[in-house]
């Protein structure tokens, strides 16, 4: 059902995880200050400083408790990731062979708000659901997303030899310390995504080098970086023109090799303190009949015959981030052996192919002028023949990230606002994900969706597939204006010379020649291709005009030759510059190579020499928990990459650029270039950049503020082509420039945004029958094996399930929207969110259709949801996506079976379900306002207060309706309080009845209900009016109530006893919490209605049902089911005579 992503000829599995914030550690004394709005952050503050005591998350985060008592996940905090070595850790633990979709409790992702109660995690632990954790590490992406990773403490000190291999932190210590921001990036290794090699990796048949490093003489950009007194580097100088310097640099930085054969292709491994790239390279060929000699020493100057000892993997020191702990390679291998370590593939290279998606951040650099209408024709061509052929749709669908063609049923939300804290396009090094465990052989919704019309065309007339393709061709169509359009390329791994480093290898060269000459590269795909003289070399981030690396294509016999098993790799030479022009390393970074002649032509001007300057290395430290919290701590507020990458792109596209001066912030741009990788390297290295006479600009580009204010606006507003890129709204960008981008987005726009689908015919749309999705076997008798009966409680239970399902998806979509728009999330987190929401969608569903012996029959389930999707009037016309994300298979092995195998499908009359449901749109509404319930507890206090609260008549009676609508104020505000919901301490109802939403030029747009206000408190209540009732109230202590004229709303608070007591009841309903309070005065039990499911009062010994309505659709259920019944029976005994 879950089915593993295949990467290279191994899959990976997926499992489960929570991920709070700190939020949820607050006490109850600190949920209190804040909830009051008298008390301001800063005493909430220093009342988290305060706490001496072990902090805790509630068990309730972590698990629900249904009406029957039992007790369920809470997908709400619950992400999916990939497998990786700690992951197999805890899986091993739990003696479970494979990652299937588990969820483990022995790791934590923990988002911190509140620095202090991070400090004390460190210092303390942490119970969640009673459980003991400590903080292990941060990656340096999580450190970029303030966040942390807790492990159980039985499991880290269960697996700490594994996960250290060997060593200890007093260990490092007594060997002079090291840099804590490295020492917490290399013990996250084990979170990084990873899978085991189907042969593996024997350690006794690897070796560690020093790799090879040699000074390369060129022009440069230069960047003068000198530290100052205190140790705060700064901008010295920057020179004019080009400089000629000496510029060290490590070619195999990251990089190993193995024997052909040993693994599939390149790759990235990870292993105990092990990261970095592994290419193919016949060493031991090189050994014989190059060098003669097959004797090299190791990193510890160990000799070692590579053909004597069967060596087939050479490491570097580099690879290896802790190898200068260890005495010798023979101590980390019997660490290796003792802990049972072993060493996992990370991603596998990507295969060659045709064209390649730009960003934005390549393209802004050309030359201001220069003519991008060539450049954008294969973008506006793909535009047309979208429109216009069906086949060349199927085949981009099954290609298409499930996320260009989501429809989102939600219209009730409002905008999210522009915020200035969206980040730019910058890819940087993540240790948690990796992209390339998704991107080859994924069996993703569109991919099945594009299967499935190849089965049965037809399908293109189902209305929701017909959305699916709209959307993708809108999708589509903003992302080309957006600049990711398609060109010749693709993005290949950047692989040293070998050839080179085995010379210094095994021949002791220390300035070696290697086979690819300067300024030149190897290409296996390109060469191959024949007519390929020159490439284009770019690699995100891509921020200045220095960084376009221009290279021709060497097609040597002996390149041939040696590098023959790199089928996609990227050889660059020993003698070249292209590292610093493309600011990268060895280690697996991947470059996008294009053989694009018409970006060649456009890119021929910009200059042929990189910027540089020298980064500075992070000095070694004691690792104790004080320089742990300093170097989160200073993570945490370094945070400025994409507000760099922002500032930069506004200075691409600026107004006051012109073609007379199109080099206006040059220098500025170069400084933020400096200023952003400095950003980028500071969890590692803990230096970052002074800005400088440049840092009134950047303040002008990116305003200094914290908190609230960092939603305040940037004096410079972003580019106009933001429309597209960022979703940005047109008042909040400039006007449409001259720049490379803002013609791009133009050019692509004229002509496209109106075109016809040509194969939309309408006389046609009766072809599409959705029974063919089914599964239409027939049984030995010819009748139907997974028939749908409508009036079965498994009907009921399923229909019930998504309608609350689909709510459920709604309201997640707003909150992943509004935590990606706060930078809260990023991409591959939102897919893990959706990918444990259709988990357990499936997993309510197959509970519904498992039998007493455990048999899930899922052609019974996919037959009802079909049904129901298609013939039930409220979900005809919404998104069918959980029924394609979670049984998309089997609807395709169906509709293979239906259209090759002859299944004749007999139409099912439903006049009795129609008859019987027809325009009961009360039952429609009870169930649409059925969301999940939230809980709360009634003591004795409670219930004192409110009615101690009441002004009463002289016959001690209250005023009418007092009571009932302070009780629902007080359920709510309660509830409201206890699941952090009051704003500042209050609990807000607006009195408006519709929002209208306006355009750019404040005309009238939408107009939308409002499904909760006061109107709908004073219907629960029912209640006529509630003034004077406030009035009343407003003279109370403990109560109050203040009226927001303008803003045409009430704020509420009310002094809730705090008071240890026993609870009286509980109103698991909030939306109808009177019966509650009525069953608790009457001493009578809550019932379930069997067909609304909404809680009621019996009046009689047989009542079922929650009301009249319910009462009728169930008897006409019934009869319709006795009828059917007598059906069946009547055509038995037909059948007999």
């Amino acid at each position: 059902m879950w089915r593993s992503i295949k990467i290279g000829n191994v899959k990976a599995g997926r499992v489960r995880i929570y991920k709070f914030n700190s939020f949820k550690a607050l006490t109850k004394k600190e949920n209190d200050i804040r909830n009051d709005k008298d008390k301001g952050n800063d005493y909430l503050l220093e009342e988290i400083a305060k706490n001496k005591d072990i902090r805790s998350i509630d068990r309730k985060y972590l698990y629900y408790k249904d009406k029957e008592g039992k007790e369920k996940e809470n997908e709400r905090y619950q992400i999916a990731v990939f497998e990786g070595d700690i992951v197999r850790l805890a899986l091993k633990e739990r003696k479970e062979a494979k990652a299937d979709y588990q969820l483990l409790d022995e790791i934590v992702y923990m988002e911190v708000f509140h620095n202090d109660i991070m400090w004390q995690i460190i210092r303390d632990g942490i119970l969640i659901a009673d459980k003991r954790y400590i903080l292990y590490s941060a990656t340096t992406g999580q450190v970029r997303n303030t966040t942390v990773t807790l492990l159980r403490k039985d499991f880290f000190d269960n697996n700490k030899d594994a996960l250290m291999v060997g060593l200890s932190v007093e260990y490092i210590n007594e060997q002079g310390g090291m840099n804590v921001g490295k020492y917490l990036a290399y013990t996250a290794l084990p979170l990084s995504s990873s899978v085991l090699p189907e042969k593996e990796i024997d350690i006794d048949r690897c070796m560690l080098v020093k790799g090879l490093e040699t000074s390369v003489r060129g022009m440069v950009k230069y960047i003068d970086i000198q530290p100052d007194q205190n140790g705060q580097h700064y901008v010295a100088d920057t020179p004019d023109g080009f400089i000629e310097k000496d510029i060290p640099i490590e070619h195999t930085d990251g990089a190993g090799m193995f024997l052909p054969g040993e693994l599939p292709s390149s790759c990235q491994i990870r292993s105990g303190f092990f990261k970095g790239a592994m290419f193919p390279f016949d060493f031991r060929l090189f050994a014989n009949e190059v060098a003669h000699n097959t004797k090299i020493p190791d990193a510890w100057e160990d000799e070692i015959d590579v053909e004597e000892q069967d060596i087939r993997y050479i490491f570097t020191t580099s690879q290896l981030k802790m190898w200068k702990m260890y005495s010798s390679w023979e101590e980390y291998k019997k660490a290796f052996r003792e802990n049972k370590i072993k060493i996992s593939i990370n991603s596998y290279a990507n295969p060659a192919k045709e064209t390649v998606t730009f960003a934005y951040q390549y393209l802004q650099t050309l030359p201001y002028g220069c003519d991008i209408k060539r450049l954008c024709t294969p973008a506006k061509n793909d535009l047309k023949r979208l429109h216009t052929d069906i086949e060349y749709v199927k085949s981009e669908m099954g290609y298409a990230d499930d996320s260009e063609t989501e429809i989102n049923d939600d219209t009730d939300n409002e905008d999210i606002e522009d915020s200035e804290s969206i980040d730019d396009v910058i890819a940087v090094t993540d240790d948690i994900q990796t992209n390339s465990i998704e991107t080859t052989e994924k069996q993703s919704c569109n991919s099945i969706i594009a299967e499935a019309l190849n089965v049965y065309p037809q399908l293109i007339y189902d209305p929701y597939i017909e959305k699916k393709i709209r959307q993708l061709v809108k999708s589509r169509r903003r992302s080309y204006r957006a600049g990711k359009i398609p060109l010749s390329g693709y993005y290949s791994y950047a692989a040293p010379d070998m050839y080179a480093f085995c010379e210094y290898l095994f021949c002791g060269e220390s300035n070696p020649e290697g086979l690819v000459p300067k300024n030149h590269i190897y290409n296996k795909y390109y060469d191959e291709k024949g007519n390929v003289e020159h490439l284009i070399c770019l690699r995100s981030p891509h921020l200045s005009r220095y960084e376009y690396g221009k290279r021709n294509l060497t097609k040597s016999d002996e390149c041939r030759e040696w590098f023959k098993y790199m089928e996609s790799d990227t050889v660059v030479s020993c003698h070249d510059l292209l590292s610093k022009t493309l600011q990268m390393d060895w280690d697996g970074d991947e470059i996008l190579v294009s053989d694009d002649a018409e970006l060649w032509e456009l890119a021929k001007d910009l200059p042929e020499y990189p910027l540089y300057y020298v980064m500075q290395q992070a000095e070694p430290q004691q690792i104790t928990n004080e320089a742990i919290f300093d170097t989160l701590v200073k993570g945490f507020n370094n945070n400025v990459i994409g507000d760099s990458s922002n500032a930069m792109t506004k200075l691409w596209n600026a107004p006051d650029i012109s073609e007379d001066n199109p080099l206006l912030y040059d220098d500025a741009i170069n400084v933020y270039c400096a200023y952003s990788n400095y950003a980028i390297d500071y969890p590692k290295t803990g230096k970052n950049l002074a800005l400088g006479e440049y840092e009134e600009l950047y303040n002008k580009l990116v305003p200094p503020k914290e908190g609230k204010e960092r939603l305040v606006k940037s004096e410079i507003k972003h580019p106009n082509f933001f429309i597209e890129a960022k979703g940005k709204k047109s008042k909040n960008v400039e006007k449409p420039t001259k720049s490379v981008m803002d013609r791009i987005k133009k050019y692509i726009g004229e002509g496209t945004g109106r075109l016809d689908y040509t194969y939309f015919d309408d006389s046609k749309r009766n072809e599409f029958d959705y029974r063919m999705l089914m599964n239409n076997e027939k049984k030995e008798n010819e009748t139907a094996k997974y028939e749908v009966n409508r009036y079965d409680n498994q009907y009921q239970r399923l229909y019930l399930t998504l309608k609350r399902r689909k709510a459920s998806k709604k309201y997640i979509c707003s909150v992943i929207d509004k935590e990606e728009h706060m930078k809260n999330m990023d991409a591959t987190e939102r897919a893990g969110r959706f990918e444990t929401f259709h988990y357990h969608c499936i997993q309510e569903i197959k509970e519904i259709f498992t039998d007493k012996n455990g048999f899930f029959n899922e052609n019974f389930a996919v037959n009802y949801l079909i049904d129901m999707e298609y013939m039930q009037h409220e979900f005809i016309t919404s998104s069918k996506d959980i029924l394609w994300k979670c049984f998309g298979h089997i609807i395709l092995d169906n509709l293979q079976k239906n259209v090759t195998g002859n299944i004749v499908i007999k139409f099912r009359p439903r006049k009795a379900y129609k008859k019987a449901v027809k325009g009961d749109a009360i039952l429609d509404k009870k169930i649409a306002e059925k969301m999940e319930c939230r809980h709360i507890d009634i003591t004795q206090s409670d219930l004192s207060f409110i009615t101690n609260s009441l002004e009463l008549y002289k016959n001690g009676n209250p005023h009418s309706n007092d009571m009932e609508l302070l009780y629902v104020l007080f359920c709510m505000y309660k509830e409201a309080k206890a699941s952090n919901k009051l704003k500042d301490g209050y609990f807000v109802i607006t009195k408006r009845k519709h929002i209208t939403n306006y355009d750019d030029k404040s005309k009238k747009k939408k107009k939308r209900k409002i499904k909760f206000n006061m109107n709908k408190i004073m219907e629960i209540a029912g209640a006529k009016s509630y003034a004077g009732s406030f009035d009343r109230f407003r003279d109370t202590n403990g109560i109050e109530i203040i009226e927001d004229e303008e803003k045409e709303q009430y704020k509420f608070k009310i002094d809730i006893p705090n008071v240890e007591e026993q609870c009286l009841f509980t109103v698991r309903n909030i939306f109808n919490p009177l019966i509650y309070l009525q069953a608790y005065q009457q001493n009578k039990d809550i019932c379930v209605c069997k067909v609304c499911g909404k809680d009621f009062i019996k009046t009689s010994n047989n009542q079922k049902t929650c009301g009249k309505a319910c009462s009728d659709l169930l008897q006409r259920l019934n009869v319709a089911k006795r009828n059917e019944k007598n059906r069946k029976t009547e055509i038995k005994e037909q059948k007999v005579i």
